[in-house]
């Protein structure tokens, strides 16, 4: 894990923060948000343009986010023109900014009381603050999506990959000047600046320095000067032609590019990643059909009486680490939006990891060593955990304070009867069967029926693998009971979920606890089992030796929740366009080969508008809000909210991409 460093900063005699790093001020002494207004949004003719604008999204990009001043004021401008304009075909704003060195919340609270007339938008941006690693983080202000990258900016923009090449309409070059700053203002930036801008992009930046001049023109923009701001006498704009070819993406192994943007789209499941992707689509516009096999929602795994939610840190796989912390916080902001509008029970109160065994305590300490925010996670004595989980323990651990539990079944529920009064139609007791494309829509016959959508999505679990389009996708079920017991004296003390080998949740308004789960592979029978119920109680009672509360648990009602998850090997789950697997295994069956010849490949053959979310686990509560806003961005052909590195390693067809880039067959 990429560990971040927060800024340092002093205010001069004008109060303007002062960057002791750079040793240059944040923005203009004289007055910073009118600098703002000028330089940016004037610069990049933002107003004219968003009325002329005949795409459904705007996307401005930003060298150095900073106290985050220029991204409130375009915040609070694009509402008013949504406002004022409210036919207007453009309905979102996507602002992209670049930060090395975040300020920590409370400073970003403190400089923006100079600016009252933003109150709103910055005590919801203070609010969800969580700098924690590099890459992306998004945050939303309702027609408003600000994506923070953190981190160096030459290691950033190149994650943005090809799906943003030629998409982003304006830039900020709003880093500390020049001179001051030398290794942001480089020719890698202006090449990537040119790649991703469209046809007709513009920039703007506060500086007329030749050097930025000659660089920008050399990466082919057009380069004007106009009036500097204030004592400045001049500045730099300019754009990019409206005659540039644009290149041939080459994501390639992955990803097939999206040329159709329908409105029409159905969606096969009934839980947790059907009940996010469809809060995405309908932000944006789409009609979305769920089509639910069951008689209501919620009916498998995403029926629990309570969940877990905190991330799912790895001793030994950067990768899914920085996957998951995306994930968490990013699903802490969406339930946080969702409270006021959808009940559901939660106690966001920590979790509790215990190192039961010597294998346990040495993973933990080494997670203790990458991670670097106690919020996130913090080594723990068996003292300090007693005091936190409020009933006595005898090892220590680790905790994690911002983690908790939720109702899923609550959320789900109530979450569709929400989207349901947002436009979402829901058909029930109806099973999606043999889909097949022709005529640009997929078709299929459900009771003597015919039914058709432009695209179509699963997100029903280990239900995908009914569908002649999952093959070669390596899912497999994963059977787990939770048994619910009732609560006792002692067992209401708990404070927080524990987690062992199995789980502990705190006591749920109906007085029950949540004690799981089993996990038996390659099985997805939904019967009641005695044995699985005894052994979830027997794994608490192993792991945490010597606690005289885990006894005279009462197991006789027989009371537990039957689930399949859908996993795989790599404890990662997928999401985008499902892969056509008899087309790819002969695409790229000299793959190997290819590559080492330094031939030419071409880009993936997937299904036409068909695409997937799954192998989501035990960790749906966690998982599910990024990965569906991740592809309804594909889906909208709008910004996804993480870097080109996590959307490639969670590609559905990774599996046998891995062994065709070895030089191996594919089995038949």
């Amino acid at each position: 894990m990429q560990k971040l460093t927060f800024a340092t900063l002093d205010f001069n005699a004008q109060n303007t923060p002062v960057s002791t790093v750079f040793d240059d001020i944040y923005f203009s002494s004289q007055d910073g948000l009118a600098e703002s207004y000028y330089v940016f949004q004037e610069g990049n003719q933002l107003w004219e343009r968003w009325l002329a604008c005949q795409q459904a999204a705007f996307v401005i990009a930003e060298t150095g986010f900073g106290t985050g001043l220029n991204f409130l004021a375009v915040a609070e401008k694009f509402q008013q023109f949504c406002q004022t304009y409210p036919n207007n075909p453009l309905k979102r704003l996507y602002f992209i900014s670049f930060e090395k060195f975040p300020l920590t919340s409370v400073q970003l609270a403190q400089i923006h009381q100079s600016y009252p007339q933003f109150s709103v938008l910055s005590e919801k941006l203070v609010e969800v603050w969580r700098p924690r690693q590099t890459g992306c983080q998004r945050y939303h202000f309702n027609e408003v999506y600000l994506d923070l990258w953190f981190g160096e900016l030459a290691e950033n923009l190149p994650q943005l990959g090809d799906f943003y090449q030629g998409e982003i309409d304006a830039w900020f070059l709003d880093g500390f000047s020049p001179d001051k700053n030398p290794e942001m203002w480089q020719e890698n930036l202006y090449q990537q600046m040119f790649r991703l801008s469209r046809n007709g992009g513009t920039f703007a930046t506060f500086t007329a320095a030749s050097k930025v001049r000659k660089g920008l023109a050399a990466a082919g923009f057009e380069v004007f000067k106009r009036k500097g701001f204030g004592k400045k006498r001049e500045m730099l704009w300019g754009q990019k032609p409206l005659t540039v070819e644009r290149q041939a993406p080459s994501y390639p192994y992955f990803y097939t590019e999206i040329t159709q943007n329908s409105d029409d789209i159905a969606l096969v499941g009934g839980g947790v990643a059907s009940l996010f992707l469809a809060l995405s689509l309908l932000e944006r516009g789409k009609k979305v059909t769920l089509y639910c096999k069951d008689s209501d929602v919620a009916m498998n795994a995403s029926g629990n009486l309570q969940g877990a939610i905190y991330p799912q840190l790895s001793d030994d796989d950067e990768r899914n680490v920085r996957f998951y912390i995306h994930s968490f916080d990013y699903a802490l902001q969406r339930l946080k939006q969702l409270s006021p509008k959808i009940q559901f029970e939660q106690g966001l109160t920590g979790v509790a990891l215990m190192a039961y065994n010597e294998k346990t305590a040495l993973k933990l300490e080494k997670i203790a060593k990458q991670i670097n925010d106690s919020n996130l996670f913090e080594l723990c004595t068996a003292k300090t955990l007693s005091e936190r989980i409020g009933l006595p323990v005898q090892d220590g651990g680790a905790f994690i304070a911002e983690g908790g539990w939720l109702s899923p079944h609550q959320l789900v529920k109530n979450g569709f009867d929400y989207l349901v009064r947002q436009g979402l139609k829901i058909v029930f007791n109806h099973e999606v069967k043999s889909p097949i494309f022709r005529d640009g829509q997929w078709h299929w016959q459900w009771q003597n029926q015919d039914y058709a959508h432009d695209i179509l999505v699963l997100t029903n679990g280990n239900g995908l693998m009914a569908f002649e389009q999952s093959k070669g996708i390596p899912l497999y079920p994963v059977r787990g009971q939770v048994s619910q017991i009732p609560t006792t004296p002692d067992l209401q003390k708990l404070q927080c979920v524990v987690c062992y080998d199995g789980y502990l949740t705190p006591v749920s308004a109906e007085n029950m606890h949540c004690l799981g789960a089993s996990h038996v592979r390659n099985n997805d029978e939904r019967h009641f089992s005695l044995s699985e119920h005894h052994e979830n109680l027997a794994k608490l009672q192993q792991n945490m030796t010597a606690c005289d509360w885990t006894k005279n648990i009462d197991l006789s009602a027989n009371w537990a929740k039957q689930g399949v998850r859908a996993a795989l090997r790599d404890r990662l789950p997928i999401v985008g366009a499902v892969p056509d697997y008899v087309a790819q295994k002969q695409q790229y069956a000299n793959l190997y080969n290819a590559i080492r010849r330094k031939q030419a490949v071409e880009n993936a053959k997937n299904f036409t508008n068909l695409y997937l979310i799954n192998g989501l686990g035990s960790r749906g509560l966690t998982t599910a809000p990024l990965l569906a806003e991740m592809l309804a961005g594909l889906i909208c052909r709008e910004p996804i909210p993480m870097g080109d590195d996590i959307w490639r390693m969670l590609s559905p067809n990774r599996a046998w991409m891995r062994k065709l880039l070895k030089g191996s067959k594919l089995d038949e």
